[in-house]
């Protein structure tokens, strides 16, 4: 078996460390003594599992998601159902489902530019100005744009109260970061002679070009630890990072030209058998396919330009490399290509 614990590859898990943003907790730590946060930033950097991390040193109440529980009424229904399973709260108006929720709770409120644009700007103002009766309800509010959420908001003097110079804003990972986070999870979740340094680093490849992100990277090396598994094989393979980052571009191949399908064919026999290929490893083969489909290939470095535009190919800090494709399924399709 490859994996040990699948499930700590999972969307869910909270892992006990939160590598590479230091900082960030340390802000996040700092703004929630005065009872309010808001996390900022783009999809897969990490927002919510920065905010539940903190919840496990921290009490949380509750964890609500506003793109599910778009208006004020079901968010707080929501609150109240998870601190007071018991509670029914069918008729009771808004306001009363606010005096249901105690002093001191602690809430993690995600995705809250979810919420609709009026429903917002109340929710987020009656939250905010608790305190003036009271009572005070701590919250971490998660957003992919904090400026974006403001403009939604669209009231100074709320958003002052609710979220100003509060924000801990996290940027996307850099390469050397993804491969660090990837590294400490498979650690935790996989058997630690089940895969190597290629493997990591072409993983970081795929994941840096995600819309994903981390998202994405946990993704790939569960998907490829499974198909690794599957095929019986007791380490992560190249070819399994690939197939379980298989896109449909591959028809794409239909539209090139036979100079550039010799280049690919010949990445592509360079990289079946591993993560990367150097640049000479590559001209060797092109000139081992040219001679064996009589085709002379002229400017192998413009077609490599042309091939890692269009998404064919890729340059990572390892060398040259395929991320979307089983470099074995390429060669198949091609094979036959000159006929």
């Amino acid at each position: 078996m490859i994996l040990k614990d699948a499930k700590k590859l999972d969307i869910s898990y909270i892992p006990q460390k939160i590598l590479c943003r230091e900082n960030e907790i340390k802000a996040l730590r700092l703004y929630m003594k005065s009872g309010r946060a808001i996390i900022s930033g783009g999809i897969g950097t990490g927002k919510t599992l920065l905010a539940k991390h903190f919840g496990g040193s921290e009490h949380i109440d509750a964890y609500i998601n506003c793109y599910i529980n778009r208006t004020e009424h079901r968010i707080l229904e929501e609150i109240i159902h998870q601190i007071k399973p018991n509670f029914h709260t069918a008729g009771l108006t808004t306001l009363a489902l606010w005096k249901e929720i105690e002093d001191g709770r602690t809430i993690i409120l995600d995705e809250i530019d979810g919420m609709l644009p009026d429903e917002l700007r109340h929710f987020s103002y009656t939250l905010s100005r608790l305190k003036e009766s009271g009572k005070e309800i701590r919250y971490i509010a998660i957003t992919r744009s904090a400026n974006i959420l403001r403009q939604v908001i669209g009231d100074d003097a709320i958003w002052s109260t609710f979220a100003d110079k509060a924000i801990v804003s996290l940027n996307y990972y850099t390469w050397d970061e993804i491969k660090k986070i990837v590294d400490y999870r498979a650690g935790e979740a996989i058997r630690r002679d089940a895969y190597n340094d290629d493997i990591l680093s072409l993983i970081a490849d795929i994941t840096l070009k995600s819309p994903g992100h981390m998202r994405t990277a946990m993704d790939i090396l569960r998907n490829a630890s499974m198909i690794a598994e599957n095929n019986g094989n007791d380490e992560i393979l190249p070819e399994h990072v690939r197939e379980a980052n298989q896109e449909g571009w591959l028809s794409g191949i239909d539209n090139l030209k036979k100079n550039e399908r010799i280049v690919l064919l010949s990445i592509a026999n360079a990289c079946k058998n591993r993560a990367y290929a150097e640049k000479k490893e590559i001209e060797e083969q092109i000139k081992i396919k040219s001679e064996e489909y009589g085709i002379k290939i002229y400017n192998s470095d413009k077609i490599i330009e042309t091939l890692m535009r269009e998404d064919f190919i890729y340059k990572g800090n390892n060398g040259y490399t395929i991320l979307n494709y089983p470099c074995n399924e390429i060669i198949k399709r091609m094979e036959n290509f000159n006929e």
